[in-house]
């Protein structure tokens, strides 16, 4: 008898149990499920509460507490762009100058201070000059921005805009706030995500057909270490990596006044990389 039963007990080649993988898979799907686990599938953390008023003030409160930077960055410019190597110094409102390195040194000094632009290619003699305009910029940073605008966006906030009505906050299905300031051509979309929340995103749209795109992340104590940078015209976009910033550095205004030169020549007549 027992021994009868213990042949009865072991599987017969070939038998099958067709409710044994269902019941596996059931439990599978939920434990997976649970722990946020399966294929494709993301654990949102819940967000902190915040109103728009809320973030405009954190905003605002970003802004005035980094007024400066020094920093070591690469930049790449346009979609065929190479990566180049800078020493980069910002200064609000409206200082900027960023200084292009090659392995034998310096190769290109650009700069502004929110009026004049000016660019000194080393070992040429002859300083660049021209109206600090959106365009000259891309021609620069490869993509088109106003200094104002360009100062924020590489000390790690949007581009500074007056409301036009009240702002509109909502939860996005991807964990994050958005938060909608209508302008009075168009629209700025903030982006912010995270445990406290940061400012990830900017998106702005006008009636005109013009457009801004930037992207914040890798954060280090609170500052964004990347930015992407995209206009509506063609190619125009930047990427910027900090290798090493200094917030907040002590910046002397001379280092934005333009270099003597032996000659001077209009910007526009400037040969810059596609």
């Amino acid at each position: 008898m027992s021994g009868r039963r213990a042949r009865r007990s072991e599987p017969v080649p070939g038998a099958r149990h067709p409710w044994r993988p269902r019941w596996a898979v059931a439990v599978l799907v939920g434990l997976l499920s649970s722990a946020g686990c399966l294929p494709g599938a993301r654990r949102l953390r819940p967000l902190p509460a915040a109103t728009a008023a809320g973030l405009l003030e954190e905003l605002s409160a970003r802004r005035a507490a980094v007024q400066s930077l020094r920093a070591r960055a690469r930049l790449r410019a346009g979609l065929a762009g190479m990566w180049v190597r800078e020493a980069v110094l910002i200064r609000r409102p409206t200082s900027v100058r960023i200084d292009v390195l090659s392995p034998f040194g310096l190769a290109l000094a650009v700069g502004t201070d929110g009026r004049l632009l000016w660019a000194y290619p080393a070992g040429e003699g002859t300083r660049y000059e021209g109206a600090a305009t959106p365009a000259n910029l891309a021609r620069f940073l490869g993509a088109p921005a106003s200094v104002p605008d360009v100062v924020d966006i590489l000390l790690g906030t949007a581009p500074h805009r007056t409301p036009a009505g009240p702002p509109l906050l909502r939860a996005t299905a991807d964990g994050e706030y958005e938060l909608t300031i209508p302008l009075a051509d168009g629209s700025q979309r903030l982006r912010f995500a995270g445990d406290p929340l940061r400012l990830v995103g900017a998106d702005e749209s006008h009636g005109d057909g013009a457009a801004l795109h930037v992207v914040f992340g890798d954060f280090r104590d609170g500052f964004p270490r990347t930015l992407e940078l995209a206009a509506a015209e063609r190619n125009a976009r930047a990427s910027v990596v900090y290798e090493a910033a200094e917030p907040n550095a002590a910046i002397d205004a001379a280092l934005f006044a333009p270099p003597p030169a032996g000659r001077v020549a209009p910007l526009e007549t400037v040969v810059t990389r596609p």
